[in-house]
């Protein structure tokens, strides 16, 4: 797995990242709304009970959508997002919070997982199984400088030097 971490200004540089050879994006544990207050909306559930106007706060869900489903959500400005782009959608019964940690990244690959966004605020995580796409990202001109500023800024916390000097 290769990664490479570094500084995002916004949601609309971080579409620019995907892969849009790939269509099938999950997401786990999206919250549609950070703000904890109380909001109005319908739920209707698979066995077809629908529940109107609903009030409700701090809702939790895993997410499968394509890549126009991305957009949208990236249109909402959240801070804090974990997304995966698979080559096929996934099972119903693959839980990755249920998954140990050691295997869990090499069981997601078994099911088709080729690259993950980890969005914390002003800065994201992107891993890789393609080595190349990673190098593709690092060689943009719109980030190349960041991705290398993040790396010196690891090495010298690593290190204990700045600039040669301790």
């Amino acid at each position: 797995m290769n990664e490479l971490t570094f500084e995002i200004n916004s949601n609309e540089e971080i579409w620019e990242l995907f892969d849009k050879d790939l269509n099938s994006i999950f997401i786990h544990k999206f919250v549609p709304n950070e703000v904890i207050e109380w909001w109005k909306t319908d739920l209707k559930t698979q066995n077809g009970t629908e529940f109107k106007n609903l009030s409700v706060r701090q809702m939790e869900m895993d997410v499968q959508t394509d890549l126009n489903g991305l957009k949208k959500i990236l249109e909402l400005n959240n801070k804090q997002l974990r997304i995966y782009q698979f080559e096929k959608p996934i099972s119903d019964t693959l839980e990755i919070q249920r998954l140990q940690e050691k295997n869990r990244i090499l069981i997601l690959k078994q099911n088709g997982l080729k690259h993950f966004f980890f969005i914390d605020f002003e800065f994201i995580t992107i891993g890789s199984f393609e080595s190349e796409f990673i190098s593709g990202i690092e060689l943009n001109p719109k980030f190349e400088k960041r991705i290398a500023e993040r790396k010196r800024i690891i090495t010298e916390q690593k290190t204990g030097y700045n600039n040669g000097y301790k």
